[in-house]
């Protein structure tokens, strides 16, 4: 395999990879996978590749998980699974390096307390932001005060669109589905009513 890019898709990477992310990817050759390594990978039995980082490397086999993900893949790898390294990412204009070894362990484990962390806070902050999500008032005035584009993109013969402010993807409603996915804290500024149901590629401003 040479050198090659392709894009990632998913939240289980969040927030190192976001959609539409350009991954540069590089085969280890003789390289030694190290832990701490993002990967790009064909689990056994898959057909799908996988962008995952490696959380141990031994005899038995190499294991990864996702840097949002709860707990390490199901899955045991032979280094034949494997396509190559993560080198660095394109996203719009700019250009980032992506570490792996220890650095790259030391980025994941500071993901992870960050999960832990939002996970924590949003337990006991959820009545609270719950009774704010009801609030109309507030999130149509939010809602004027972001304004929010919605772009469309064809995805398999249907509609995704893609909810955006500035540059920052805030949420999106998959092709085929007729909710919105909306991060928090934005939920609590966005009027889903006020939103249009694009047919085509176009942005809304």
């Amino acid at each position: 395999m040479k050198q090659k890019y392709i894009n990632y898709v998913g939240p289980s990477m969040n927030p190192l990879f976001v959609d539409g992310d350009g991954l540069h990817v590089v085969p280890y050759g003789e390289c030694t996978i190290r832990r701490g390594d993002v990967i790009v990978f064909v689990p056994p039995g898959g057909e799908t590749k996988v962008v995952h980082r490696v959380v141990s490397c031994d005899d038995e086999g190499i294991r990864t998980r996702g840097d949002n993900s709860k707990c390490n893949d199901p899955w045991v790898l032979a280094p034949d699974n494997i396509l190559g390294q993560v080198t660095y990412i394109q996203r719009r204009d700019r250009k980032r390096n992506i570490r792996g070894g220890f650095a790259g362990r030391i980025e994941a484990y500071s993901f992870r307390f960050m999960h832990a962390g939002n996970r924590v806070v949003s337990v006991v902050l959820h009545p609270f932001y719950r009774g704010l999500c009801r609030s109309k008032f507030l999130r149509r005035r939010l809602h004027r005060m972001l304004k929010p584009r919605v772009l469309a993109f064809s995805r398999g013969g249907n509609t995704e669109l893609q909810l955006v402010v500035g540059r920052r993807l805030i949420g999106r409603r998959r092709a085929g589905k007729k909710d919105w996915e909306i991060r928090r804290p934005f939920k609590l500024c966005v009027d889903e009513t006020l939103l249009p149901n694009l047919e085509k590629s176009e942005v809304y401003p």
